[in-house]
């Protein structure tokens, strides 16, 4: 009595599971155990997971040293840390090594504004603004957002970066992160800088800012502060920093060169109108009501130019 031979039933393989190719199906005399089955080809497409791991670290590496430095880092070195077979993973590499900065050092990527077009009055009441509540609210979420690899701002790219803290205030106090005296001596000092010009309408003329230095004791000549004797390279070193932009002044009234300082672009990411606004609120003490403050805040962007909507 002949036997009747059933092609044995297969499973449906779990999704979890890698897809196999059958590539010779079983005949009547073929049991399933001899079936011959291959493991599908990794995407053509798809980085090599060591290779990536190499340039994430790569990149939080040379973004880390360009932060101690003060250095901005640009894209096309940023392209140059990846290996051949990450040409068309930028992205990836950056998404990656954001995760990274932002989990394990507290910093983040962020693409500095483009600065080709001057940054006036009439440029910032074109931009509008509701307050220093609403702008602090925005700049808190830009910090804590992950959804983006870097954040770009508005105007186009710039092709820069800088390291931002993305650490909370109260983890930012000098008994856990310890600075060196010159730092604080040259944080100080730009940040005054910083809330004069953006009271000023975020712009002013040489002789008005060496007028306000002057009463700050920043004269000509400057003592205490290690490695700065002058108040040029003062100014020259917040503008090497990315702080402080100085454009010059067609045909002066003067014999000397003069120019208009405003804003830089390390200054606009890192400090930010709020944080600046914050910084002025804080010289009227601890006291104050949230009411009070935020009457403060309103008054301080209105004096900088801001439109009030």
């Amino acid at each position: 009595m002949s036997r009747n031979n059933k092609r044995p039933r297969l499973e449906e393989s779990s999704e979890d599971e890698y897809e196999e190719e059958i590539i010779s199906r079983p005949s009547s005399s073929t049991s399933f155990s001899s079936q011959q089955v291959v493991k599908t080809q990794p995407d053509a497409d798809s980085p090599d997971e060591e290779d990536l791991d190499r340039a994430v670290k790569a990149v939080c590496r040379y973004a880390l040293s360009c932060e101690y430095k003060k250095k901005t880092i640009r894209r096309e070195d940023l392209s140059k840390l990846r290996s051949d077979s990450l040409k068309k993973s930028l992205n990836l590499v950056l998404s990656r090594a954001q995760e990274k900065l932002r989990h394990v050092f507290g910093f983040e990527l962020v693409e500095l504004p483009n600065m080709k077009e001057k940054s006036n009055q009439s440029q910032t009441q074109r931009n509008g603004g509701s307050g220093s509540t609403q702008t602090q609210q925005q700049t808190q979420q830009q910090a804590l957002s992950s959804s983006q690899a870097i954040k770009r701002p508005p105007g186009g790219s710039s092709g820069t970066y800088i390291l931002r803290s993305v650490l909370k205030e109260e983890h930012r106090t000098p008994d856990i992160i310890e600075r060196p005296t010159r730092e604080y001596q040259m944080t100080g000092i730009v940040y005054v800088l910083l809330a004069l010009l953006f009271i000023n309408g975020q712009n002013m003329s040489t002789a008005d800012l060496n007028g306000h230095m002057d009463r700050l004791k920043l004269t000509k000549t400057i003592h205490g502060v290690e490695g700065i004797t002058t108040r040029e390279e003062l100014l020259q070193e917040f503008i090497k920093d990315g702080y402080l932009r100085r454009s010059k002044i067609p045909d002066p009234d003067t014999d000397e060169p003069q120019f208009t300082y405003t804003w830089g672009p390390r200054a606009m990411v890192e400090v930010g109108h709020a944080g600046i606004t914050a910084f002025v609120i804080s010289f009227f003490g601890d006291d104050l009501d949230e009411d009070t403050k935020q009457d403060l805040g309103r008054k301080i962007f209105k004096q900088a130019g801001y439109i009030q909507q």
